[in-house]
């Protein structure tokens, strides 16, 4: 059991530092007004259910990627500041409460789609794979959140 751990482990440290390697994130929501009045700080509060709604009172529909996914590592680090599976206690008590995490979905081009298709969501992906069905309006580039864009080298 012990190696186990210590195998799940080593796999968490080295999605990790895939993660870290990898290209910016893009923090998208659907082509609105809203949009573009995303505060840094909000974000986490979105991805914690501690904000539920959007200031002109539609729901927030917050999407993850899949728990080991290595963007949804580096996202989780970055702006909450625990992994995913740190976080099951957290989401277990407030289950209860009738509050429940985040949707989760597989794939990147599932998060566009559903950010382009559900009013009020926002989701996360590499910032190279942005396109015109939503906007980007935060960026994670060297385990920082910024509203500045950072230089994308999609080439790669």
């Amino acid at each position: 059991m012990r190696k186990f751990l210590q195998f799940l482990m080593l796999i968490t440290l080295a999605g990790l530092a895939q993660a870290e390697q990898a290209r910016p994130i893009a923090v998208i929501m659907q082509n609105d007004e809203e949009a573009s009045k995303l505060a840094a700080e909000e974000l986490s509060l979105i991805y914690w259910r501690k904000k539920q709604y959007w200031q002109g009172g539609l729901r927030i529909h917050p999407v993850n990627l899949h728990a080991e996914h290595p963007l949804r590592l580096n996202f989780s680090k970055v702006v909450l500041g625990s992994l995913p599976a740190t976080q099951t206690n957290y989401w277990n008590g407030l289950y209860f409460h009738g509050t429940t995490p985040p949707y989760s979905v597989q794939s990147e081009e599932a998060v566009i789609r559903y950010v382009a298709n559900t009013k009020g969501a926002i989701g996360y992906v590499d910032a190279c794979k942005v396109d015109a069905r939503v906007n980007a309006v935060l960026w994670i580039s060297d385990n920082k959140l910024s509203a500045t864009k950072p230089a994308l080298d999609c080439g790669s």
